[in-house]
């Protein structure tokens, strides 16, 4: 609110107008505060364990500061949610300003609108945003003073939180058991059966794309007690992880669920390959098969060796599990790439997977091998209907 005041004065009038409430949280520890706070930056300091005096007459940076600030609000707002007097965040700023108003927004559930007017938000937000439901808004033109453009794109923003937070969900199914799957192009026919299966069970299900944000996401939602059951048909994402991160990098995937007791189902789903930016596949990987997935991605195929690194990762993450995990491999092909008959066909590749997993993998976790390829309905069902019968126990 020291730099921002008249602008953030502006967005509290639209939301109350549109019959809101509003509190305001400042964070700011440069100029006193042009806007009356409703919680002062002094109650946000003290919240973390901090004296704001003394931290400024210290003359620590911004850097310093407002990792501290955040952790501030978000002890303040986990209060306000748990007691169901908080709907809806929004805040302004630059880089600085997104970056600790955005680690506060990545604290909140899913579900809570979450509104960012941020200076950077034409460029990649992909930290800022994370794996939660962040709106980011580009101002267009620097937040500094209110003009006829400005104006626009704050009461835009005002109008979005406003609607957010009064939209209410038709019947939901909370009262059904959630299951979440993995699921990538190459493995669509397969996630679509398995889906069926369950929800005709009496599931619900949720599927994330595959695709680097997708898993971690479903396992943000496992940390917050929101998925019963995982059928991780698709865990290509370690498989990218190993290769610097070409798709998205985060270290625990396949270990929260593990970790936390979720029943599970994993299978091999897209492992075959290694896929990414054309240009950096085409670079990197040069002289390999390639099949060009889409605009964006191509694909290579992954050799004996890198498969047999992988099963090694992927059994060292899972071993220490504290609930039911089973694996379903489909010999025939883990994708629709390398089936019989298709450019990426190597079953002795994945026979090299296979064995070193079982291999690897802790002495009481079942490994079921399957005549099939992934987009069978069969091996969809089957390894499906495991899931059910191991979370119905």
């Amino acid at each position: 609110m020291d730099t921002k005041s008249e602008e953030f004065g502006f967005v509290k009038k639209l939301i109350e107008q549109n019959g809101l409430k509003t509190m305001v949280i400042d964070v700011g520890v440069i100029d006193p505060p042009g806007l009356n706070p409703d919680v002062t930056r002094y109650e946000v300091a003290k919240t973390a364990g901090k004296d704001l005096n003394k931290l400024i007459k210290d003359g620590p940076s911004r850097e310093v500061v407002a990792p501290i600030m955040a952790e501030g609000v978000k002890k303040i707002l986990a209060e306000l949610l748990s007691k169901n007097k908080v709907h809806g965040i929004i805040s302004l700023g630059g880089t600085q300003g997104t970056s600790l108003a955005t680690e506060v927004m990545k604290s909140l559930p899913i579900g809570i609108p979450k509104v960012m007017v941020s200076t950077v938000a034409a460029g990649d937000t992909s930290n800022l945003v994370g794996f939660k439901d962040i709106t980011m808004i580009n101002p267009i033109a620097d937040i500094m003073g209110l003009n006829r453009v400005t104006k626009k794109i704050l009461m835009e923003a005002a109008g979005a939180v406003s609607g957010m937070a009064r939209m209410k969900a038709g019947k939901d199914q909370a009262d059904k058991p959630l299951i979440g799957i993995t699921n990538i192009g190459i493995t669509n026919q397969g996630a679509i059966k398995a889906k069926e299966v369950f929800e005709k069970s009496g599931y619900e299900t949720i599927v994330f794309h595959a695709c680097g944000p997708g898993g971690p996401t479903m396992e943000s939602l496992i940390k917050e007690n929101q998925i019963d059951g995982v059928f991780d048909l698709v865990t290509v994402e370690v498989m990218q992880e190993m290769f610097d991160g070409l798709l998205f990098k985060k270290s625990d995937r396949m270990t929260v669920a593990a970790e936390m007791g979720v029943p599970q189902i994993i299978c091999p789903g897209g492992i075959d390959n290694i896929f990414g930016p054309r240009d950096i596949i085409m670079k990197h990987f040069n002289g390999r098969p390639v099949i060009h997935h889409s605009a964006i991605f191509s694909n290579t195929r992954a050799t004996a060796e890198e498969l047999a690194k992988f099963a090694k990762e992927q059994a060292k993450r899972v071993n220490n599990a504290k609930g039911p995990i089973e694996w379903f491999i489909p010999i025939k092909g883990f994708c629709s790439y390398t089936v019989k008959g298709e450019k990426f066909y190597d079953p002795e590749a994945d026979k090299v997977y296979v064995d070193t997993l079982k291999k690897e993998l802790r002495k009481d976790i079942p490994v079921h091998v399957l005549d099939k390829d992934i987009n069978d309905p069969e091996f969809a069902m089957k390894a499906a209907e495991r899931l059910i019968e191991i979370m119905k126990k």
